[in-house]
């Protein structure tokens, strides 16, 4: 009553509150949405977007793919690069060859949750606690590695990442530089975007599922090759363990 009795004072002394709400709502509507859909703001969870370092790093997401991710991985090998691949635990089982391929060649192994799906946003936090564990089991059962970084798919992140994030003692890797190349249709636009951003420090976010990204990869590295930029494994850059 005394809540109803205040809001109609100022109703009638105020009579833009009304839009004035409004207008807050909407604000803090749009805040909420930027600090959900873009990982690099740190709104909910502290990301790791950058490194300090002058050296950059790759880093393949949505993977093992086995048509794909050998062609990267041969690619990485011809000129000594050690990248991170963030896996999906559900690919695992019948890529395990793969993975441990991977890890051999030197490569850092991330966690990328097991499910990968935008309702993973929905799930409680012992549900989303759950998926990412259950990741971390199948990484490793394979390589005898238990990872430590994790990158949230698709970049979305929540309270409730941050709850289980911490809960699991791991760490929210971002990126400062997205390749987009899961739509990318043109390699020439793709090589633009990406060079013309790269920076001390930069993450760069590829996904070893996609043809285009083989295509252009070689072609990036000489870039970096040419201007004397230096790509160095993930845990490197931002100076952290990758493992528990």
């Amino acid at each position: 009553m005394v809540v109803v009795i205040i809001s109609s004072y100022f109703l009638v002394e105020s009579p833009y509150l009304i839009g004035t709400i409004v207008i807050l709502v909407l604000v803090l509507f749009v805040v909420i949405v930027l600090g959900v859909s873009f990982i690099q703001f740190n709104y909910f969870v502290k990301s790791i977007n950058k490194g300090d370092n002058k050296e950059i790093s790759f880093t393949f997401d949505d993977g093992p793919n086995p048509e794909t991710t050998p062609q990267v991985l041969a690619i990485l090998a011809c000129e000594n690069i050690k990248a991170t691949f963030f896996v999906i635990g559900h690919q695992l089982e019948e890529n395990k060859a793969l993975l441990l391929k991977i890890h051999n060649e030197g490569h850092t192994i991330g966690n990328h949750s097991y499910c990968h799906t935008k309702k993973l946003t929905l799930f409680s936090t012992i549900h989303l606690m759950n998926d990412i564990e259950k990741c971390s089991v199948a990484i490793e059962k394979i390589i005898h590695h238990k990872p430590l970084l994790f990158r949230p798919p698709f970049g979305i992140t929540t309270p409730r990442y941050q709850r289980a994030l911490k809960h699991l003692d791991m760490k929210s890797i971002g990126w400062n530089i997205r390749s987009f190349d899961t739509i990318a249709k043109n390699k020439k636009a793709l090589y633009k975007k990406i060079t013309r951003k790269i920076s001390d420090g930069s993450i760069i976010l590829f996904h070893d599922t996609q043809q285009i990204t083989v295509d252009v990869l070689p072609e990036i590295i000489q870039f970096c090759k040419t201007n004397g930029i230096t790509i160095v494994p993930l845990p490197e850059l931002i100076n952290t363990r990758a493992y528990a």
